[in-house]
């Protein structure tokens, strides 16, 4: 199926579940993965991770729209038919949009902080680690695992392809306990530690547990008994 803002290509698989799913991966016209697209259908949101992949959890059957964004491309708008117990896969090409931008009068510090304000609240009210941009910076490192390593009760690893992963260090029995990620307000179930580069981070809350963690990231969805690594972009 086409659209004139880009393609995709479905398929399915069955679950014995209630609600329906969608998995896939966003790429350019080129080939190339799209990180970080907001996708939405039913009012479950999602973003995509480095290697342009996704998925969309618990959504209820029947027909429903699925809404791509992404900054630079053409939006993607495109309705599906759900069914209980599925989980479909699809492969969504994104138009590039290039174009010039009319000059502006920058003010950014005013709009970061207007952005940032469910990160200052949960620094005043929570129990966690949070740095914005200025103390990201004071502490001169290259990466976010090289911050998360520093902090106590937090463990950085490397997987078997090499990679850096997080994992907190209060589980019972040596569980495997890895925290969820969210990326401004979106849960991010296929980012690794290092998929965002530090330079793009305008602030950091992590939290080594369920204890403190704010009620909006306490959902049935993810691995919140593990904490969690929120991340807020930084303002273009």
């Amino acid at each position: 199926m086409h659209s004139l803002c880009g393609s995709f290509i479905l398929a399915s698989s069955a679950s014995g579940q209630s609600t329906a799913g969608l998995v896939g991966t966003v790429r350019d016209s080129l080939g190339g993965p799209v990180s970080l697209a907001q996708l939405s259908l039913s009012g479950v949101r999602s973003l995509s991770d480095s290697a342009g992949r996704f998925a969309l959890v618990g959504l209820p059957s029947g027909g429903a729209t699925l809404l791509v964004r992404r900054l630079g491309f053409a939006p993607l708008d495109f309705k599906l038919d759900l069914a209980a117990g599925r989980t479909d896969s699809v492969q969504l090409v994104l138009a590039m949009l290039p174009r010039e931008l009319a000059e502006i009068i920058s003010e950014a510090s005013d709009r970061a902080r207007a952005r940032l304000t469910d990160f200052y609240r949960h620094r005043e009210n929570g129990s966690g680690y949070y740095y914005d941009r200025k103390e990201i910076e004071q502490r001169r490192v290259q990466r976010i695992s090289d911050l998360l390593r520093r902090l106590p009760g937090v463990r950085v690893a490397t997987d078997r392809t090499g990679r850096y992963v997080v994992r907190m260090t209060r589980s019972i029995s040596g569980r495997d306990c890895p925290p969820d990620f969210w990326i401004d307000g979106i849960r991010a179930p296929f980012l690794n530690v290092d998929d965002l580069p530090l330079v793009d981070v305008e602030a950091l809350e992590i939290y080594k547990g369920p204890s403190g963690l704010p009620p909006e990231y306490l959902g049935r969805l993810g691995n919140p008994s593990c904490g969690a690594v929120v991340i807020w972009t930084r303002v273009p």
